[in-house]
C-alpha cells in the first residue's frame, strides 16, 4: 500500500551551486510530474530559510563536503522530518563516512540520471515512513493508552565512562524507596551491561530470554527472568554473551518494553551509546529520556551530536533531561559554557 508521502509525490529543495542550478538531473527533475521541487537555491542561509519555510520531505544538497556537513545539522534543526541527500561529484568514500555521520540519509554521485535519482529518493522515504512506523511514533490512541500504563524513564550515556548505569542505578533504587512503587531496571547495554555488576546480581536468565519469546511474554515468564533485588528492585539483565545483540531487533524490544510497563509503575532502562534500531525504539517508547554527560570535551563533543540525533529522529527536546555528571570539575568548565555549547539546558548537575 501506498504510504502518504509517496501518494502525495515528492516535495522538494534543492540547494546547489548558483551557477548549477540548471544541471539536466535538477531540470529532470522538475519535468517529473510526482515531484514538486519547491525550491531551487543558490546560497545556504536562503536554502534553509526554504526548508524551514516550506518544510520539504527531501532535501537535496550539491555543495562541498564541509558545507553540506555544516547544512544538515541546521536543516534538522529547522525541519525535523525532513530528510537530507548529498549529491557529491565523485565516490569518496572518506566524505560519505562524514556526511553519512552527520545525518544524511543517502549520498548520491555523479553523473546522475534524474530517473534514477527519483528512484533512489523514493525508497529513502518508503525506508523512513518504515522506520518510523516500526519506531512507533504513538497515535492518539497510543497516547491515551500510555497514560494508564507505567512510565519508561531512558538513560543514555553518549561515551562509555560517563556513569549513565550509576545514575540509571540509583534512579531506581531511589524510586523504589521514595515512592514505594513497583520498579522495573532494564539493562540494555546489550553487549557489555554492568548492572548486575553494580548490583551484585547474576542470573542465567537474562533479557536474551524475554526477546526470544517477545512474542508471548507473560508475568509467568516475567517472574522466571527478572531478579529480585534487595532495594525491591526488579531487574532485567543484559545478556551473558556479547553477540547475542546482533538478533535484537526493534519489535523485540518494543515487546519486552510494553510487557514491563504494563506491570511496573517505572521503567528505568540503562541504554547503551549506539545510536541504532534498538535505541531509536526506547527513545520512541520513552516518557522522559535522561541524557548524562560530563564537563569533558569527547563527552559534550557526543552530548551534542546525540542531542541532534534526537531532534532529526522526532524526539521532542522537552522529553530530553541533561544531566550533569562529575560537576564541578578541575578542568574549570562552567556551567553557562556547556549550556550555551550544547544548546539546551542542564537539568541537573552531579557532584563528584
Amino acid at each position: 500500500m501506498a504510504t502518504q508521502n509517496q501518494m502525495s509525490g515528492l516535495r522538494i529543495v534543492i540547494i546547489a551551486p548558483a551557477d548549477a542550478l540548471d544541471q539536466d538531473w535538477i531540470t529532470g527533475l522538475q519535468s517529473e510530474s510526482s515531484v514538486n521541487v519547491l525550491a531551487r537555491v543558490g546560497v545556504l542561509q536562503r536554502g534553509i530559510e526554504a526548508v524551514q519555510q516550506h518544510q520539504p520531505n527531501i532535501l537535496l544538497i550539491d555543495r562541498p563536503v564541509e558545507q553540506i556537513e555544516e547544512t544538515l545539522s541546521v536543516a534538522y534543526a529547522v525541519a525535523p522530518q525532513t530528510l537530507c541527500v548529498a549529491v557529491l561529484p565523485q565516490q569518496d568514500m572518506a566524505a560519505v563516512r562524514r556526511l553519512v555521520s552527520a545525518g544524511a540519509r543517502d549520498i548520491l554521485i555523479k553523473p546522475l540520471h534524474h530517473r534514477d535519482m527519483l528512484a533512489s529518493l523514493r525508497q529513502v522515504v518508503q525506508m523512513e515512513d518504515t522506520r518510523r512506523q516500526r519506531a512507533g511514533q504513538p497515535a492518539l490512541l497510543a497516547l491515551q493508552q500510555r497514560k494508564a500504563l507505567g512510565k519508561v524513564i531512558v538513560v543514555m550515556g553518549p561515551k562509555g565512562g560517563v556513569g549513565s548505569t550509576t545514575v540509571a542505578t540509583n534512579l531506581a533504587v531511589a524510586l523504589k524507596h521514595v515512592g514505594g512503587h513497583d520498579v522495573a531496571l532494564a539493562d540494555f547495554s546489550l553487549q557489555f551491561g554492568d548492572v548486575g555488576v553494580l548490583l551484585n546480581l547474576w542470573s542465567k536468565h537474562t533479557l536474551h530470554d524475554l526477546a526470544i519469546h517477545y512474542d508471548t511474554i507473560d508475568d509467568g515468564l516475567l517472574d522466571r527472568v527478572l531478579v529480585p533485588h534487595a532495594s525491591g528492585v526488579k531487574v532485567l539483565l543484559a545478556p551473558g554473551e556479547p553477540e547475542l545483540s546482533a538478533d535484537m531487533s526493534g519489535v523485540q524490544v518494543n515487546a519486552i518494553i510494553k510487557a514491563l510497563r504494563s506491570r511496573f509503575a517505572y521503567v528505568v532502562v540503562d541504554c547503551w551509546s549506539f545510536l541504532d534500531e534498538i535505541t531509536e525504539t526506547l527513545m520512541a517508547a520513552a516518557d522522559q529520556v535522561l541524557l548524562v554527560t560530563t564537563p569533558e570535551i569527547p563527552a559534550l563533543k557526543n552530548s551534542k551530536q546525540a542531542l541532534e540525533y534526537f531532534t532529526r529522529h522526532g524526539v521532542h527536546k522537552d522529553h530530553v533531561a541533561l544531566v550533569l555528571n562529575r560537576f564541578p570539575s578541575v578542568k574549570g568548565v562552567t556551567l553557562q559554557d556547556i549550556q550555551q555549547h550544547l544548546r539546551h539546558p542542564v537539568q541537573a548537575n552531579l557532584p563528584s
